[in-house]
């Protein structure tokens, strides 16, 4: 007979190996549950690390602001295309010009604000005009003997300073003055730098600049319009801002007269901005604008144009030192000659 004590062991070995066996089911049953090996999730890490990188860059932001200093000089080459077709009826007329005026613009000063005033002066220009059938009209700066007359206006201005502006460091006009009238070649406003925000911006952020033109609707009464250019900076590359920027009328109008008279200011193109030099590399603008009907109903204007603006020389000329000059000076007789130094003099 089995004593109650034998029977006891019985139980507690059979409890054992009961628990022992149903711990080895849970982990055959949990098996298939466990994640694969790291190195089976290495895409989705991958697609993670990208998505993260999205993030990051949407959400990285750019201070973009002029850096001019006192002395620099900021040399251009500007390329200047413009056909105007009109028709009248039957009579078609195509007219045309091409202008390669080279800049440079001369910092004067910088003041505590950091507001800084440079001086813009024409170097010299090239310029092809044809109008119609007429014989093509050419004038070079350099060399031309003789200037025609629709020329005169670059004559005058080659190697004299055109306007001074005052910008802010995020490119606001604080001052500006003309010596001489606009010439009207196409524009987007007069500032001749982009304004920028006066904060941090990421990738995606837009800003609006504005300003007001003026024309003579068909009555011949004075009208005043808003224009907004709207900007966005759509990437940073090799630490460069590419910005694009378009413009628009946000004036409710219907004259085709008034139409006529701003085509040059609906204009859109890119900027690129060097962001630690602080300075703008070059800008496209483009325009291509139809109206019809602006002078009688068979009246039709077709205006297309380009302009490139490329820098092509950045120059801190006061970091120059001043160049010294000996003289010599005459000594009396018997005693040797010395050398003296003259040096610049320090002026406020």
């Amino acid at each position: 007979m089995v004593t109650r004590m034998q029977l006891k062991q019985v139980t507690l070995a059979l409890t054992i190996a009961l628990i022992i066996n149903c711990g080895a089911l849970a982990q055959q049953s949990d098996t298939s549950k466990l994640p694969p090996p790291l190195e089976d999730k290495q895409d989705e890490f991958s697609a993670q690390l990208g998505k993260f990188a999205k993030r990051k860059a949407g959400t990285q932001k750019y201070t973009l602001a002029y850096k001019f200093k006192k002395g620099d000089v900021i040399r251009w080459k500007h390329d200047h295309g413009i056909v105007n077709v009109t028709k009248f009826g039957t009579k078609s007329v195509k007219t045309s010009t091409r202008a390669q005026p080279e800049y440079s613009w001369a910092v004067k000063k910088v003041d505590s604000r950091g507001n800084m005033r440079f001086e813009i002066t024409m170097d010299r220009v090239k310029v092809w005009e044809q109008n119609g059938d007429a014989d093509q009209v050419h004038y070079n700066s350099d060399t031309s003997k003789e200037v025609p007359d629709s020329c005169l206006i670059y004559k005058e201005r080659v190697g004299r300073p055109t306007s001074t502006y005052s910008i802010s460091p995020n490119g606001q006009t604080v001052a500006s003055k003309s010596y001489y009238n606009q010439i009207s070649l196409g524009g987007v406003g007069t500032n001749p730098v982009v304004a920028f925000p006066d904060k941090p911006i990421a990738i995606g952020h837009k800003w609006d600049v504005s300003n007001e033109v003026r024309a003579d609707d068909e009555h011949g009464a004075l009208q005043k319009l808003d224009i907004r250019v709207r900007y966005q900076l759509e990437k940073v590359t090799d630490g460069k801002a590419h910005i694009t920027f378009s413009s628009e009328v946000m004036n409710p109008y219907n004259d085709e007269t008034v139409r006529s008279q701003i085509v040059t200011h609906m204009a859109r193109g890119f900027v690129v901005f060097d962001i630690e030099k602080g300075v703008l590399t070059n800008r496209e603008t483009r325009w291509n604008e139809r109206v019809i009907g602006y002078r009688g109903p068979e009246s039709y204007m077709h205006y297309t144009a380009t302009r490139k603006e490329i820098l092509v020389q950045e120059k801190a000329v006061a970091s120059k030192p001043a160049p010294v000059t000996k003289v010599a000076k005459k000594e009396p007789a018997g005693k040797p000659q010395q050398t003296h130094v003259l040096r610049p003099l320090n002026r406020k």
